[in-house]
This record gives structure tokens, sequence and C-alpha cells, in this order.
């Protein structure tokens, strides 16, 4: 068997295909309007390719406007488009459950099994007296369309008729109390295969909004406003192991003590473990290595909780014992073997082949 040691810079990921990054929302900045707002208007009539879920409108903000509908001065603050020139807002927190949403498009139905990233810029509004601890997106398969402007809760959408939907946790770049500048939320997922519509809003009563720590206590009047702009939906490429190729987690995937796996690293195995849940014919052996600054016994030692690391966060996921083999095997087997650059990798690493399962 002939093993092919892989560089850092594709420690982890293999596509099937290379895919080139396309935004799948139409319409993502908002920059394509029919009207310009001069007061307050259904957003869904100025601005191409967006709906609205509810009653309730959010705004449309745009340079074309005077000072209440404009960018980067309008009635709720000051601020500069993330993107482009315009941008929109809505009311994620208000008094008596009020919530505005906005419904975007895809450009087509997302793939099923599919891995997509979504991301989206958010300004805390001036005006706003508090600030949300998190979002979400829900992603659907038909238009929603209710009548009146209450929360969109699990059980109102369970209510619409044929409609498949999917609610993804987003995570934020910075505090969600940003007025100044703009915070990222992102989040990767994987498609049904029902997806054509994208929902945002809050998506939670006021009773189980989880707000930030505010410094004074807060009144049934104040609300929560956020400025949003610039979204991103793309397709990943898919992860695949070749047979009986090493591959190499990470350059130096341990924390100080030498076996406890890092953020970079848990992200990789994250991978894995996606790719061994839908490949059930698939097992995988799991090497710990060292450098030689240490004694023989010592890097023997400290390779095994290496690879050991590595195989129960796989088990805690939830791969079978009988999946994965793995062992140590100090610095007994260098990288450094004059093909490949002193600087490349660190002589702790963890390695892993994947082969097909044997039962027997």
């Amino acid at each position: 068997m002939v093993y092919r040691i892989l560089s850092a810079f594709s420690f982890s990921l293999f596509f099937c295909s290379a895919l080139s990054a396309q935004n799948l929302i139409v319409n993502s900045g908002f920059e394509n309007f029919t009207h310009c707002p001069v007061n307050i208007s259904s957003m869904d009539v100025l601005v191409d390719d967006v709906s609205l879920p509810t009653s309730s409108s959010g705004d449309y903000f745009n340079p074309c406007s005077n000072e209440d509908f404009g960018v980067p001065t309008n009635f709720k603050g000051n601020q500069v488009a993330a993107e482009g020139s315009a941008y929109i807002g809505l009311y994620f927190y208000a008094l008596n459950d009020y919530r505005e949403y906005v419904q975007l498009n895809t450009t087509k139905t997302l793939r099923e099994k599919h891995p997509y990233k979504i991301s989206f810029q958010v300004s805390l509004a001036e005006q706003s007296k508090l600030a949300l601890k998190t979002m979400s997106i829900v992603l659907v398969n038909q238009k929603v369309r209710v009548p009146n402007s209450s929360v969109l809760t699990n059980s109102r959408l369970d209510y619409q008729e044929n409609l498949q939907f999917q609610k993804v946790r987003l995570k934020a770049d910075d505090s969600m109390t940003e007025s100044d500048g703009w915070v990222t939320l992102s989040a990767e997922f994987d498609a049904k295969g029902f997806e054509n519509y994208i929902l945002l809003g809050n998506f939670e009563t006021n009773e189980n909004t989880q707000l930030l720590n505010q410094d004074n206590a807060s009144l049934s009047s104040d609300f929560s406003y956020y400025y949003v702009d610039n979204f991103t939906l793309e397709e990943l490429p898919r992860i695949n192991y070749e047979e009986d190729k090493i591959y190499v987690i990470e350059q130096n995937p341990f924390e100080p003590k030498g076996y406890e796996l890092d953020a970079k690293a848990l992200a990789s195995i994250q991978k894995i473990f996606k790719y061994l849940k839908e490949n059930a014919e698939v097992q995988m052996k799991i090497t710990g290595h060292a450098d030689n600054i240490g004694t023989s016994e010592y890097n023997k030692f400290i390779s095994s909780l290496r690879a050991r690391a590595v195989a129960l966060h796989l088990k805690k996921l939830g791969i079978d014992d009988d999946r994965i083999v793995w062992e140590g095997v100090g610095d007994t087997k260098p990288l450094r073997n004059g093909k490949i650059k002193s600087k490349d990798f660190e002589g702790g690493r963890v390695e892993f082949v994947m082969t097909s399962f044997d039962d027997d």
C-alpha cells in the first residue's frame, strides 16, 4: 500500500469537484429597487425580489431618499451600507410580540444533503435599547404569507399548508450590541432539498427571546431594531476522503498540554464525523505522532493521547467503537525526509486513513 503525505494547506478537505463561489440569493444587497422610499411603505413594493411573510413591513433605506429613509442618516440612526449603498431595517423585538420579517428568493432549489454557508451583516440601530443574543434564519419550500404581525414560531409555521421548513441558528463574529459598524452572522448547514426561500427575523416570543445584558432595566416600550445588508448563500464542496490515503488533521492541532484539541481541530473532526455518518461502509485509523524533543517513552505516551483525543471526540459525536482504530507511534515516523520543507509540519500531528469497513 502506498501512502502520500498531503500538505498542511489541504489538511482535511478533499472534494469531489471544484465549485466556484456563487451567491444564490437574489438581490442580496437590496440594491435593485422599483421605487425610492419617501415614506413608510411596504418593503416588498419598493425592493425587487423581496417579499413579506406577515402583514408587518420592514423599512428600506437608500441614498436616493430623504433623511427619514436615507443612507447614512435616517429616522433610526446613522449608518453607511455594509455593501453597495442600500439596506433594510427590521424590528426583531417589540411590544406585544410585534415582529418584522423579510423573505428572500434563492436562485434555485438547494440540493439535498449538500453543505451550504449563509452569511449577512447587521448593525443595531442607534435608537434601539435592546440587543439580541443570537439570530436564526428559516429556509422554506414556498412563500409564507400569514395575516398578522405576530411571531412566526415553529407552531405557526407548522400550521401552514404544505410548508416545509428548516431553522438554522447563526453565529456572530462580534457583539450584537454593535451600532457603529456591522456584525457578520453566518452558519453552515446541510440542505434538506426543498429550500427555495429564506426568512429572516426573530422566531421567538418576547418571553423566549435571549437578550444581551443591558446596563439599565428595560421598559415595555423598548425595542430591538437592526439594519440588515449583504446576504451571501454559497454551496460548499462536499467532503470526500480517498480510501487508503493518509490525511493530516491539522499542522499543530494541540493546546500546550500536548493533546487537547483546539477549535480548528474540532472543526476538522466535525467534518470527518459528517463523512463517516454518510459513509457507513468506511472505517478510520488514527495515528498520533510526536516530535523528538522528549524521551521515546514520553513521545509514545503523548502521541497516543493525541490519537485518543480524536477518537474519543468522534465516538462522543456518535461514531461506533468498531469503526475507529487508533494508536500512537511517538517520534518513530518523522515527516522531514528531505522532500518536505522543515516548516511545513510540526512533529506533533495526527494522521488518519479511511478504509473499507471490515466487520469480521
